[in-house]
């Protein structure tokens, strides 16, 4: 049964590595990003109701004596593995890596403003209100350019994100063999 465990982690080691080349080749990022959630909720039910109509079969052919003796005891482990199978994954939204955040940048810009007038109402004892804004604006795009995210980083949070849904997929799958592993032992 270890053998079947291992041949649907396998399988998802397959799909996982096609999604993160799909990350990285698509020139639509922003398509993707939309559709990544739902394509990885589809892969891990999809193989945990593989997995357990696998399972299933294997204890009915290789232990048709459990099922008869201990007939309670078999519908429990169904009842818990379809519960599984229904609601036991659950992948992440990824708004955190659909959304552009430009409020730092903006902050680090009124911030600026802010400073650039108190200094010059020091120094010259009357607000520059000119300067306060260019530097102000320095602020806020230099930080933009040199620390705001783009399209790189986006990626790498996305295949992060798809990494973690990977993990979620193997407990999943590692749950459900913890199951059935009653009716094998």
């Amino acid at each position: 049964m270890e053998r079947i465990l291992n041949v649907y982690k396998e399988k998802l080691e397959k799909e996982i590595a096609k999604k993160k080349g799909e990350v990285r080749g698509t020139a639509r990022f922003e398509e993707l990003v939309d559709r990544i959630r739902e394509d990885l909720s589809n892969i891990g039910r999809n193989l945990l109701a593989m997995f357990y109509q696998e399972l299933v079969g294997y204890v009915e052919q290789n232990n048709a004596s459990f099922i008869e003796s201990n007939k309670d005891k078999w519908d429990s482990i169904l009842e818990r593995a379809n519960s599984l199978k229904e609601y036991g994954l659950y992948v992440a939204p990824v708004e955190l890596i659909k959304e552009e955040n430009n409020t730092l940048p903006l902050a680090i810009g009124v911030g600026s403003f802010i400073a650039a007038g108190v200094l010059t109402k020091l120094f010259t004892k009357k607000i520059k209100v000119v300067p306060s804004i260019l530097i102000g604006a320095i602020g806020g795009v230099g930080y933009n350019l040199l620390f705001g995210e783009d399209e790189v980083k986006r990626r790498e949070m996305l295949l992060e994100y798809i990494d973690d849904a990977q993990d979620w997929m193997k407990t999943a799958l590692d749950n459900m063999y913890k199951i059935f592993q009653d009716a094998v032992v």
